[in-house]
């Protein structure tokens, strides 16, 4: 991987793990998700009105469309739902550990796919990974925790979103090859808008106008970086390898963990901070596997 590549994605892995940070701090965090997904549409309609012309989308494609456009409204609802429930260094190495972890699985039954020692060595330490960050602990008393904190909250909806993120990579994998990626993201983002807009309007519709009041600057910033890291990584990836660019943004993982350890405050600092490492040693060794 080149010097200017390997820049592009660890500062594209900064930003991403930055907005999720900012999500965090948020109060209504579906709302504030709805909030930066329609300023993001209206940053870049121009994008995808210069490209819409020159598209043209066949079937298969309006099927990837409409369902990453889904998958990704149930990526948005489940992150901002663990966010409300747990700390930023648990849910986002969780989150972005378990969608690479669960690729594999799906790949191996679905299209038959081999793992090769890399990619089971990969998940084998985010596995361990995901044991550590829920330990209070080093010590032995610590041991059961880790399967007590899947029963509900934090842990379950990381581990829902992490099953998105993974079903929306195998879509994505397909779809951005029949549709031109540009107009791709757009439609999803407009889909995946349309999904939340149904829950906000009914169950948080009082806090709209609270939310934005208080994070109005906050919301304009993640309207712009949401889609806007994704481009770096697309750029990274007209660069360099794939397994190379996947691998090392998975750097986010350990960014959020400081984040979260050194921002926020948040407990169990060395216990999180090493599984945060293990996770995204793990996704990087899938990442170079394939």
């Amino acid at each position: 991987m080149s010097g200017v590549a390997m820049a592009i994605v660890l500062t594209a892995a900064f930003l991403h793990a930055g907005w999720n940070y900012l999500l965090k701090k948020s109060q209504g965090k579906i709302v504030f998700v709805w909030w930066f997904l329609l300023i993001s549409m209206a940053l870049y309609l121009p994008m995808f009105l210069y490209y819409w012309p020159q598209t043209t989308i066949p079937l298969l494609g309006w099927n990837c469309v409409v369902a990453t456009g889904l998958l990704h409204g149930l990526y948005f609802w489940f992150l901002g739902g663990a966010y409300q429930r747990g700390d930023l260094s648990l849910v986002y190495p969780l989150s972005r550990g378990s969608g690479p972890l669960f690729v594999p699985f799906l790949a191996v039954g679905l299209i038959h796919e081999r793992l090769f020692l890399f990619g089971i060595l990969g998940i084998a330490l985010v596995i361990v990974g995901i044991y550590i960050i829920h330990l209070r602990s080093f010590s032995g008393q610590s041991f059961l925790e880790p399967f007590l904190a899947f029963r509900g909250g934090a842990s379950l909806w990381a581990l829902c979103t992490g099953g998105t993120i993974a079903a929306y990579s195998l879509v994505d994998k397909i779809g951005v090859g029949i549709v031109y990626p540009p107009v791709y993201i757009y439609l999803m983002l407009v889909l995946a808008w349309l999904f939340l807009t149904p829950y906000v309007l009914v169950k948080e519709r009082r806090w709209l106008k609270e939310e934005w009041h208080m994070n109005k600057g906050t919301i304009l910033l993640l309207g712009f970086l949401v889609l806007f890291t994704y481009m770096m990584i697309l750029f990274a990836l007209r660069m360099s390898k794939v397994s190379y660019v996947v691998a090392v943004r998975e750097v986010s993982i350990v960014f959020s963990a400081l984040y979260g350890i050194v921002w926020l405050g948040e407990k169990h600092a060395r216990q999180k901070f090493v599984g945060a490492v293990l996770i995204a040693l793990g996704v990087a060794f899938i990442g170079l596997s394939r």
